[in-house]
């Protein structure tokens, strides 16, 4: 590192040293030169572009969120941030990456919870966790959607029905959903738990193949991202039942939630977060964190993600770390039932 930047680090560190040295004695010169170190550092974050990983291939909606608000933390930071899509082992590869790299604020990773807290349940080889990370905070929620060919031949016609014909015939409604471990097949597992009924699930190497089937009438029924059946409901070949959020869901605002339909407070969601490698100094944490923060209350963002059914989530160092820690809890009990299990 060379030019006015390092001689201003320089220059702080000199400072912050001095300030220190009536400690050094107490706290030890390795404690206040890492101190010292990190505030200086901090001071000048950031002076080079930043990697943001995304752990999936590039046109999902995490990507398209992701690229949204980083575009808008960009300008605020006054900084780059280049978006990289390392897709591979449903996320896996990606923050296994992230979590190796330097815990100095410039490889930050753009996930939901499955990668992190999913995945090693499922396939026990995966090395990378949650407790890997730190939450800078959060991108955005979206809803999953249960929803059943218009023209189904066991005329189900909205959430009430669906119900009562999975309990009178166990096993025979057949649900697609983009993969097991996904939260589209989690909130379908969680419907089985909290509802006494028996689905045929089905799990797909991702939504589009799994939405052509129901429209096809290959399955009954599909537990789903609003973001990508939209078209096909706009298109009335699908008929949405219900989401899976606590309110409604801005695209299908006449259709009711499985909380409010139920009287629970049942939800499934799909959140989204930024994250750093555990070890990374507060003072850079809190930087992302405030220019994400301006970046959500973008009016420009929250239309770009209203496209892609998502809505941004507010947070600070603290809530996010709240959010991600209930999202995570919620899961538990699906893997200590056996419910979640390795494939």
């Amino acid at each position: 590192m060379q030019g006015p930047a390092w001689a201003r680090k320089l220059e702080r560190l000199e400072i912050c040293m001095k300030k220190f040295s009536l400690g050094l004695k107490a706290l030890g010169v390795a404690m206040a030169l890492s101190f010292c170190s990190a505030s200086a550092l901090a001071a000048d974050y950031p002076d080079k572009p930043l990697r943001v990983i995304v752990p999936y291939v590039p046109g999902g909606n995490l990507d398209i969120t992701t690229r949204a608000i980083t575009t808008a933390m960009a300008r605020i930071m006054k900084a780059t941030l280049v978006v990289e899509n390392m897709g591979g082992a449903g996320g896996s590869i990606g923050a296994s990456y992230a979590a190796r790299s330097n815990p100095d604020g410039y490889t930050v990773l753009s996930t939901t919870i499955v990668p992190l807290v999913v995945n090693p349940v499922m396939v026990p080889a995966t090395k990378v966790r949650l407790g890997d990370f730190e939450p800078v905070g959060m991108l955005a929620v979206a809803p999953s959607v249960l929803e059943v060919n218009a023209r189904n031949k066991k005329g189900i016609k909205d959430f009430n029905s669906f119900l009562a014909y999975a309990k009178a015939h166990p096993n025979d409604i057949s649900v697609s959903h983009a993969g097991n471990g996904t939260t589209n097949h989690i909130a379908a597992l969680m419907m089985e738990r909290d509802f006494g009924i028996t689905l045929n699930l089905i799990p797909y190497k991702g939504s589009a193949p799994a939405l052509s089937d129901l429209v096809g009438g290959q399955v009954d029924a599909m537990v789903d991202q609003l973001t990508s059946s939209q078209p096909q409901i706009d298109a009335h070949t699908v008929l949405p039942l219900a989401v899976t959020s606590i309110k409604r869901a801005p695209g299908i605002p006449d259709t009711p939630t499985v909380a409010e339909l139920t009287k629970t407070q049942f939800e499934m969601v799909t959140y989204s977060a930024l994250m750093v490698p555990k070890g990374t100094p507060l003072a850079i944490r809190q930087a992302l964190n405030d220019a994400l923060s301006k970046a959500v209350a973008d009016p420009d963002v929250k239309r770009a993600l209203a496209t892609v059914g998502s809505e941004v989530v507010p947070s600070t160092l603290e809530q996010a770390s709240k959010i991600v820690a209930a999202e995570e809890a919620k899961l538990q009990p699906l893997i200590s039932s056996g419910m979640l299990k390795p494939e």
